[in-house]
């Protein structure tokens, strides 16, 4: 039902975009300000590339960075930010951590202040919230088989929002 809260994965980029660019708006991140001149130390270290990486790079998947980070939870930048498009969950992740640091707060909490409670999205949270375990439906794999139901106790802005068809279009 519209009530039925799901899983939105990659849907989730938009709506965070949508927050940052109300950051934006009101003057405290810029498009086209480096990224790290926000935070205390690098997002990376030793790759003078990053300094290249502004938040209109990472909306446009043109950061460079993988899509997730390595098995040994590693990132790297793979070509120069900005020349080229290549899905990127991970630099997604890096605005993250800049709007947490410009915001002062968790990403859920700024994700509710900014977006869910002004829209009117009761049901949306980037974080599990108990009472999502009697509404969430049953995702299943090729084989017909339910899959593992993921909670997510950490935010990721790339990622992890749960939601229902009502809330996600109340935000479209």
């Amino acid at each position: 039902t519209g009530e039925t809260v799901f899983e939105a994965a990659s849907l989730s980029k938009p709506v965070f975009t949508y927050a940052v660019l109300k950051l934006v708006e009101q003057g405290k991140l810029g498009l086209d300000v480096p990224l790290t001149t926000y935070l205390p130390k690098p997002f990376i270290a030793g790759d003078e590339r990053l300094a290249k990486i502004t938040a209109r790079i990472v909306l446009s998947h043109r950061s460079g960075f993988p899509n997730w980070p390595a098995d040994d939870g590693s990132v790297s930048i793979y070509f120069t930010p900005g020349e080229r498009f290549s899905y990127s969950g991970e630099g997604y992740i890096y605005l993250q951590r800049v709007v947490e640091k410009i915001t002062g707060k968790p990403l859920n909490e700024y994700m509710t202040e900014a977006v869910f409670t002004p829209l009117g999205m009761t049901s949306s949270s980037y974080v599990w919230r108990p009472d999502f375990d009697a509404l969430t439906a049953t995702g299943y794999d090729s084989d017909g088989k339910p899959d593992k139901l993921v909670k997510p106790t950490e935010a990721l802005a790339a990622s992890t929002l749960n939601t229902t068809a009502k809330d996600y279009a109340l935000f479209v």
